[in-house]
């Protein structure tokens, strides 16, 4: 989504006509918020990386606190009816769940008020008290309770660049949704939010606005909050990250081995609380009234559940407002609803990606022919330790449990290699079996990178409970600064909230039979990063877990999958298109691979911290694990689609063979820059390729979500290099032609500018004749001036023509 354009004159009203008119009205300065911003888009900029724009905005929110709109104005312009914005306000009104959407033209003003069903035409805008009153008869809020809501948000949050962490929009109906909960007196509460949306930052700032409502209502009561999570993971990043800049570090206290009962805000996990022998638990230590608000991170986790062992964390503090936090989907989360009710506030994946606050993801399928087909032991065939290996086929669902077919995981790790050697420094979690499982995959991926292990010995490591180091990786790997480690290998320790704002490459190589952990698995990588480049990110999945898209009720849809076959070595040698996709050339859809089915259940919820076993619990008997050394596990499918936006279908846009084939039939890599830089050879490359059943306008989406060349992404496809961004090819050109940039006169400078600044925002195919008429090069004059001042038709045509060898020779 793109902000709209406005023109001179209506920006004269808004400025000139609506401010003053609310000033009259008694708002505030602070209280107008102009443009607020309901999404944001990404763009690459001029050194090649992404910046955030702001995207859809309302003219102006009226707060009655900061963070509590209560209406929105649509301002048109003058010449205009204001009933022209009205329904767009009304649009507003319903997405920022306040009651007055009021549309004006700076002179006339049209007020629809949602709580009581009234339209009308009115003289001035409404008060601030006028608009409050309103708003709480909309949201049913008649106690003085209501002041919640009033309280300011903690501003003692600062990004990076040293501005204060505001709220965005969601985040700020979320805040208001559960303060509402809370007036109205409700006791359990939940609040859905996807991964990477900011939850803890949200229940930070619920925390300080009922902090600073009890302070003026109880001023000599603490009110004490508990911050409750099954991981240490999920209580360092919050108290690190929200907790401790809003509030200071002193005012936190981490319960691990007694009970100290003279602080405010505690965190503590499951573990912690329920260490002690029966009866004499840490949890008793705490009166049953003792706080006044727990909340629960990732509640879905085993709290709610009327049988867990963490039940009695609930129990005892039953007394307390309970607050659960939760980003999966309610299908699997039915014991989360149970106990805390339907969610106040919902902001999904799904909204997430389209607001432009979460990053898009594409996924590549990879099928292993040992997951396809299984794998079957030779007839008295012995393991590496001389274990004759029980007879039958092996699945998915018994690698790296009943056998270790190290083949697998050698031919996985090659394939993977190929990936991530794009693009050497972006990272990427790889989530294994077991502990073992992810050093097995930690050490073939050392065999096939060398040079990057030699440059940095910390280029991939594995991060699991019993790792030693831990911590230290844990840290460095999330740390945004940091160039070391690049690649993780885990099993569960990285699955739920970490957070790793820079990851480019979601790997999954184990069976993921619930959908919770799925989208938990998903989310790691939806974090926006612009200022690192990052705005998209890549689900590589080896066994079949992607059929979790399939679930009508993700809200996640991905915009690209591939399915990809290889030979032993792990290299691909095949491309199968899933059905209705022509990618064959004969114009009927080629056969769809078999994904391995997969049965896996969730795992138990067990006492231990699932940090530090693989097996929480340990009740199970151990079982043994043959281990096959020799034998050869090929790639037998890889390729891509893309989700049709007009459907919601999948669509086929890359068929690996058949792009490799046909663009190799051209040249090699090389060489095949200067046939791309003619336009008639261009076009008959694309030609060639739609002719075989590729998709282009799906390629082109595809290219145009990370600010690259289609071009590149064709490259990339059929001889694996690095892709390369718009931006980054259009500095290249400037930087090898500088010289002959500065010879030319100010209109010819105009041009070639001017034409490479079209080319990183359009494409290849804005590169034209009629361009020139276009801005920013018809600032220097028309087309027949900017001619006459280079030297004639012919010296602007060359300069035109010239542009696009710069682009593809850079």
């Amino acid at each position: 989504m793109t902000s709209k354009q406005r023109g001179p004159l209506e920006r004269d009203t808004c400025r000139d006509l609506v401010v003053p008119a609310l000033r009259t009205a008694g708002w505030a300065a602070e209280a107008i918020t102009p443009e607020y911003a309901l999404a944001q888009t990404m763009r690459t900029g001029p050194d090649g990386t992404v910046q955030a724009l702001p995207g859809r905005r309302v003219d102006y929110v009226l707060e009655i606190a900061p963070g509590q709109p209560v209406a929105v104005v649509e301002a048109k312009r003058a010449y205009r009816s204001a009933r022209d914005g009205l329904q767009q306000a009304l649009d507003y009104a319903k997405k920022l769940e306040v009651p007055l959407a009021i549309a004006t033209n700076g002179s006339e003003i049209i007020v629809h008020d949602r709580s009581a069903g009234t339209e009308r035409k009115v003289d001035g805008f409404p008060t601030p008290v006028e608009a409050w009153d309103s708003y709480r008869t909309f949201m049913k809020l008649e106690g003085p309770e209501a002041d919640l809501l009033l309280e300011p948000l903690s501003r003692r949050k600062v990004s990076t660049d040293g501005t204060i962490h505001e709220p965005r929009y969601y985040q700020a109906l979320a805040i208001s949704a559960v303060l509402r909960a809370i007036a109205r007196g409700d006791q359990r509460i939940l609040l859905l939010m996807a991964t990477g949306t900011g939850k803890t930052f949200t229940a930070m700032q619920i925390v300080a606005k009922i902090l600073g409502y009890q302070e003026k209502v109880r001023p000599e009561e603490n009110y004490r909050v508990l911050y409750l999570a099954d991981r240490d993971v999920l209580l360092t990043q919050p108290m690190r990250n929200d907790f401790g800049p809003a509030f200071g570090n002193e005012r936190l206290q981490r319960v691990r081995l007694g009970a100290d009962q003279s602080g405010e805000l505690y965190f503590a996990s499951y573990q912690a609380l329920h260490q002690g022998a029966a009866g004499e638990e840490l949890l008793e230590q705490f009166p049953r009234d003792f706080f006044d608000l727990v909340i629960v991170d990732e509640c879905h986790r085993g709290s709610a559940t009327a049988n867990s062992r963490w039940r009695g964390t609930l129990d005892h503090f039953a007394s307390a407002i309970h607050l659960g936090l939760t980003a999966t989907p309610r299908d699997d989360t039915v014991h989360s609803y149970e106990y805390f009710g339907n969610p106040v506030y919902r902001y999904s994946l799904r909204d997430g990606i389209e607001d432009g606050y979460l990053a898009p993801y594409r996924i590549r399928r990879v099928i292993l022919d040992a997951d396809a087909e299984g794998w079957t032991p030779d007839p008295g065939q012995r393991d590496l330790y001389g274990r004759e290996i029980p007879a039958g086929v092996y699945t998915t669902r018994d690698y790296e449990r009943a056998l270790s077919l190290l083949p697998r995981t050698k031919a996985m790790a090659h394939h993977l290699s190929g990936l991530l050697r794009q693009n050497p420094e972006h990272k990427a979690i790889v989530f294994c079996v077991s502990t073992q499982h992810a050093d097995d995959v930690r050490s073939a991926l050392v065999v096939e990178n060398p040079d990057l292990v030699r440059a940095d010995p910390e280029w991939v490591v594995r991060i699991v409970g019993v790792e030693e180091e831990k911590a230290r990786l844990l840290e460095a790997f999330c740390d945004t600064e940091s160039a070391s480690p690049v690649v993780a290998t885990t099993s569960r320790l990285l699955s739920t909230g970490v957070d790793v704002p820079d990851l480019r490459y979601v790997v999954i190589f184990r069976p993921v039979g619930s959908s919770i952990e799925f989208k938990q698995i998903v989310g790691r990588g939806t974090r926006l990063f612009p200022e690192g480049g990052k705005s998209v990110f890549e689900v590589v999945d080896y066994v079949g877990a992607s059929q979790h898209f399939s679930d009508p009720d993700f809200d996640g849809t991905p915009p690209d999958i591939t399915i990809e076959t290889t030979d032993g070595s792990g290299d691909v040698v095949e491309s199968i298109s899933e059905p209705g996709s022509d990618s064959t050339g004969t114009g009927a859809p080629a056969p769809a691979p078999a994904d391995p089915t997969l049965n896996e259940p969730e795992p138990e919820f067990r006492t231990e911290d699932p940090d530090d076993v693989d097996n929480p619990g340990g009740t199970r008997e151990p079982r043994t694990t043959y281990v096959v050394v020799d034998g050869v596990v090929t790639v037998t499918s890889e390729a891509a689609m893309v989700i049709d936006r007009s459907t919601g279908e999948p669509r086929m846009v890359e068929v690996r063979t058949v792009v490799e084939g046909t663009m190799s039939g051209y040249g090699d890599a090389a060489s095949l820059g200067t046939l791309w830089a003619d336009e008639s050879t261009r076009h008959e490359i694309l030609e060639s390729l739609a002719g075989r059943g590729i998709d282009l306008d799906g390629l082109r989406a595809l290219a145009d979500e990370s600010g690259s060349d289609l071009f590149d992404v064709l490259l990339s496809m059929a001889f694996q290099t690095p892709v390369r961004t718009r931006a980054e090819r259009a500095r290249r050109a400037r930087e090898s032609h500088a010289e002959e940039i500065r010879a030319q006169s100010e209109a010819g400078r105009a041009v070639l500018v001017g034409l490479l600044q079209r080319y990183e925002e359009f494409g290849i195919d804005d590169i034209s004749m009629r361009t020139v008429r276009l801005r920013p090069i018809s600032n220097a004059g028309s087309i027949t001036e900017i001619a006459s001042a280079m030297g004639g038709p012919d010296a602007l045509r060359e300069a035109v023509r010239q542009v696009p060898d710069w682009l593809y020779g850079a």
